[in-house]
């Protein structure tokens, strides 16, 4: 008999919504999804307990709780009084969030992130990359207080969480290699507009070999920020020139697959990246990745193509591109590609969702025992 469980989802837009929609759509059991519209971060990490303390007196049968790491649970569960047993999902955390130069970590936010982790009854990273830099990250700031430093919390930490990669939806078939666009070859720049995803040392690079007159494309494809994350795009415009043959968000899900299909290379020069969906996306429909040796990537891709697709520097990121794009049409490159997308069907949603509601089981089943 399916379980119900109630998914709090205060930023639904992205990565957010994928995985509230997917788990929906994928699971054995029923996802209430309560949802507010994706913006406004801060606000939505320091006052949705509130808006949802009122939604879930309505919402007391369930057999359990997922809520993302935006939502201050220890206050929730303050205000509501009797909560289900609670599943937190991190998708990113303040924690281990690099900061912009010239601002500095938010600690109301860090320690409002800690509360939530130590009130759930299971945590959920998103990579063993993820989990592990947070639970090595709260000795270093937990040390900034005056006195009465908490002891042991990596313990529990380590203790009550799991890693459950994120559910992608992927193409069932296999790539069709005829479909990509190789004269010139394309390479896809699928990630947000932020200052996180780092875009400026990519372009350091794409404006390098158009220097020295090498042939390619770049599909400049993902979400806008807006502000000044845009700039460093803006700039690719104008040295790039025609070499750019999509800018900006692409309207429909299938105008963005399109664009996956013909492309021949993704890249990333990501400073923050706890998993990566918009790469395992671009894999999954035949796109050489090539992608700094940090992070979770070299989690998630496969360890025999780490040589020759992770850089440790610009010079190698350059050298490496360089590469990729001379032999992109060679018969041993689109068997590489054809087997990555093989690897990448592990993170479809038909794959991963037992993780999901296994860990859900295991929380709801004791309750359900004891009633």
């Amino acid at each position: 008999m399916p379980l119900r469980f109630s998914f709090l989802e205060p930023h639904f837009s992205g990565s957010h919504k994928a995985v509230a929609e997917g788990l929906k759509a994928h699971s054995r059991h029923d996802i209430d999804l309560l949802t507010l519209p994706g913006g406004n971060w801060k606000w939505r990490m320091r006052a949705s307990a509130l808006h949802y303390a009122g939604v879930l007196r309505d919402a007391k049968d369930a057999d359990g709780l997922i809520v993302c790491n935006m939502v201050d649970l220890a206050r929730l569960k303050g205000l509501v009084g009797t909560c289900p047993p609670t599943l937190v999902y991190m998708h990113e955390s303040q924690l281990t969030y690099p900061p912009p130069k010239g601002s500095t970590v938010q600690a109301d936010l860090v320690m409002q992130e800690i509360y939530t982790v130590l009130a759930a009854d299971r945590v959920a990273f998103n990579s063993a990359h993820h989990r592990e830099l947070f639970i090595n990250s709260l000795s270093p700031f937990l040390s900034r207080f005056p006195d009465a430093v908490p002891r042991g919390l990596e313990e529990i930490v380590a203790e009550k969480s799991v890693v459950i990669y994120p559910g992608c939806s992927l193409p069932a078939e296999a790539p069709d290699m005829e479909e990509k666009r190789t004269d010139p070859p394309l390479i896809i720049w699928n990630h947000r507009w932020s200052y996180d995803k780092n875009f400026p040392a990519m372009r350091q690079v794409l404006e390098t070999m158009a220097g020295k007159g090498i042939p390619f494309e770049v599909a400049l494809l993902g979400e806008s920020a807006g502000g000044k994350a845009e700039e460093p795009f803006h700039e690719a415009l104008k040295t790039l020139g025609d070499r750019v043959v999509h800018f900006g968000y692409c309207k429909t899900a299938e105008e963005y697959r399109a664009w996956l299909k013909r492309g021949s290379i993704v890249v990333s020069s990501a400073v923050q990246e706890n998993f990566g969906i918009s790469v395992v996306e671009a894999m999954a429909y035949g796109c050489l990745p090539l992608l700094p040796k940090r992070l979770a990537y070299p989690e998630v891709l496969p360890r025999e193509f780490h040589s020759a697709h992770l850089y440790t520097s610009r010079k190698d990121c350059t050298a490496k591109l360089c590469e990729l794009l001379d032999r992109c049409t060679h018969n041993d490159q689109r068997s590489a590609a054809r087997d990555l997308a093989r690897h990448m069907a592990s993170h479809d949603w038909g794959q991963q969702v037992t993780s999901y509601d296994s860990v859900l089981e295991s929380m709801a089943f004791p309750r359900l025992h004891q009633a």
